[in-house]
């Protein structure tokens, strides 16, 4: 039986892992802090304006509470998608990076209930950190695999 405190350590789990790849992509990110923030991170951009990122996910396959969904101008959503396999360590979650008003179009509300997304509906921007900005101006970083050893 998981643990009541597995939501939250989730969440800050994955806060940090897309801070991580935001930093190895070359952007200028920060978390925000506090306990009801509402971004999570935030990109400042070389001509001093900035997005909002709020990163979203789950443990199991493909069903993201979005009930809370804003669409603001410039802000985005992470949704981290572990497929059952938080705690194996091998494993790379999936990253859909998805402009705001795309979330708030696609959610679906299940008979007055929760109101989620689904991967099927985001597929498209699986793994599309490029939509967040050109950080890096060369070749340098890419979300390519590469069989080079």
């Amino acid at each position: 039986m998981e643990k009541k405190s597995s939501g939250y350590q989730t969440g800050i789990a994955s806060e940090h892992l897309v801070l991580s790849m935001l930093y190895r992509l070359g952007a200028k990110a920060y978390l925000t802090l506090g306990n009801e923030k509402s971004i999570d991170i935030r990109i400042t951009k070389d001509d001093g304006s900035w997005i909002s990122v709020d990163v979203k996910s789950v443990r199991k396959w493909d069903s993201i509470p979005v009930g809370n969904a804003v669409d603001k101008d410039n802000h985005y959503y992470v949704f981290v998608i572990y497929n059952n396999k938080f705690s194996d360590l091998s494993v790379f979650p999936e990253f859909y990076i998805v402009p705001s008003d795309i979330v708030v179009e696609r959610r679906k509300e299940f008979n007055g209930g929760p109101i989620d997304i689904f991967k099927k509906d985001i597929a498209d921007y699986k793994d599309k950190w490029d939509i967040l900005g050109n950080f890096v101006g060369n070749d340098e970083l890419s979300t390519e695999k590469s069989d080079e050893k």
